[in-house]
């Protein structure tokens, strides 16, 4: 088992995080913000102990992944948009 599965806290989503108000809105921007500066990025943190396997996230989102491949076709915006929203559909871990 790899550090980012130990301590897992629950099953909740990014978003049910931020609804809950266990990590923030700028914690989700500053994380995205990382990604946006280091498309190899593997994990980012969400604040509050929460870290995401960005990757991984990516991985399980078909509309990022189109976002992402058309690189020239794509606005940047939208590109972000798919990340984001990959980002809030995933289940960080709890370190």
């Amino acid at each position: 088992m790899t550090p980012l599965h130990q301590g897992m806290a629950n099953d909740l989503t990014t978003g049910e995080l931020v609804k809950a108000q266990a990590t923030t809105e700028v914690d989700l921007q500053s994380a995205l913000d990382a990604a946006e500066a280091d498309p190899g990025i593997e994990v980012v943190e969400l604040g509050a102990g929460y870290v995401l396997n960005l990757r991984a996230a990516l991985r399980a989102s078909s509309f990022a992944q189109l976002a992402l491949a058309k690189l020239n076709a794509t606005p940047a915006l939208m590109k972000r948009a798919a990340v984001r929203t990959s980002m809030l559909l995933a289940r960080p871990f709890k370190l």
